[in-house]
């Protein structure tokens, strides 16, 4: 009887850490979501901000970004 019980109390440990690791998860993909690409890039490398304001130059120049996407994207850079 003794063995059943801390089986269950066991059991019910286990659901409970799984329950707060999928949250955990949850909850960091959630924020990711709301991110733009390039806050996500600031948080997981190490780049040069000078090096990443010649690429939007080269998009914008390639006419894949516009200005306005331009210069948003560069004043998120300067943050």
């Amino acid at each position: 009887m003794a063995r059943i019980v801390f089986l269950l109390v066991i059991f019910a440990l286990v659901v409970v850490i799984v329950v707060y690791v999928v949250k955990a998860i949850k909850m960091n993909n959630t924020k990711e979501e709301k991110q733009t690409p390039i806050q996500r890039t600031k948080e997981r490398t190490n780049f040069s901000v000078a090096d990443e304001l010649l690429k939007l130059q080269n998009l914008k120049e390639e006419g894949i970004i516009t200005e306005k996407e331009f210069e948003e994207m560069k004043k998120k850079l300067m943050e």
